[in-house]
């Protein structure tokens, strides 16, 4: 009989360990495998490297960097992915860098459940001044944010699974693929991943999100799953993506979802590669215009 959808991050644990062996080796019908597709993937993605950098000139000592944000606007707006770092606070960015924290928390120290004052101490002590300088700035008028913070780690702690130390919880856990010998590289920083090496368990990546949900999210879920499989040679079994606003998304990462993000890789790395080349970055107008510091100086973005 086939299981039912997993929804939270629990389901997708509880799976796992029920279909360990004797061995702790999960086995079964869907288990996530590496085989012959992530073989082709990683040599595609390696020889599209390898053709960006003989225009792109990128070297091991000064690569091209392919994070989740940087493949994001190379494909949205070229030009804005030029800019670097998006540094203006909002309200979502916020609760979201306090949800993250919070959940981060909860993963290490799971005997007290995170509260906000917790998430706004991990954020000082990480020296993260985003948040705290963005309420000192709203002044009296941050209480109703800071309410609304509250709730939502509140909700968080109280749907946030007990974690089998046999998962090997990691926070922050660094990802990095090097492509055409080093000269790009591919990954980032996870929130949290479980399982993969050392366990016998798959890889499990969870991603927390400020904001409210939108699509648009899962494509950062499916590079990391992208990124793990690569250095892992072996795919995790699902990308679970919790966001500030209550939502949990869970993915289980199937041929077609790697697929997908090489795809976006690819046509990044084609994007970039033209840019180094000499070719002016396209800017391509939409919601995000809004926040894009180079807005006051683009003819596409301005209207």
């Amino acid at each position: 009989m086939p299981h039912a959808a997993a929804r939270t991050l629990a389901d997708v644990l509880d799976r796992w360990s029920a279909r360990a062996g004797p061995q702790g080796d999960p086995g079964g019908p869907d288990h996530p495998g590496g085989g012959a597709e992530l073989a082709d993937l990683a040599g595609a993605l390696d020889r599209a490297a390898r053709d960006a950098t003989r225009l792109g000139g990128w070297t091991p000592g000064d690569p091209l960097r392919l994070s989740k944000a940087t493949v994001t606007w190379l494909l949205r707006c070229p030009r804005r992915a030029l800019a670097g770092a998006d540094t203006v606070a909002t309200d979502d960015l916020v609760a979201g860098l306090a949800v993250d924290a919070a959940a981060k928390l909860a993963t290490l120290v799971p005997q007290r459940p995170p509260t906000v004052d917790d998430a706004l101490a991990y954020l000082a002590a990480t020296d993260d001044g985003t948040v705290a300088d963005h309420l000192a700035d709203r002044g009296p008028a941050a209480r109703p944010l800071l309410d609304d913070v509250a709730a939502r780690i509140e909700r968080l702690a109280a749907a946030w699974p007990d974690l089998d130390p046999a998962w090997w919880p990691r926070v922050e856990e660094p990802v990095r693929v090097r492509l055409a010998g080093g000269a790009v590289t591919l990954g980032g920083r996870l929130d949290l991943l479980l399982g993969g090496p050392p366990t016998v368990l798959p890889p499990v990546v969870v991603e927390v999100k400020g904001g409210r949900w939108h699509d648009g999210m899962r494509a950062d879920g499916h590079l990391y799953a992208l990124a793990v499989a690569l250095r892992e040679r072996r795919p995790p079994a699902a990308v679970v993506t919790v966001v500030a606003d209550g939502t949990t998304q869970v993915e289980p990462v199937r041929p077609a979802v790697l697929a997908s993000a090489a795809d976006r890789v690819l046509h990044a790395l084609g994007v970039a590669a033209a840019i180094a080349g000499g070719e002016p970055p396209a800017a391509h107008a939409g919601p995000h215009c809004a926040h894009c510091p180079l807005q006051a100086d683009c003819p596409a973005g301005r209207p």
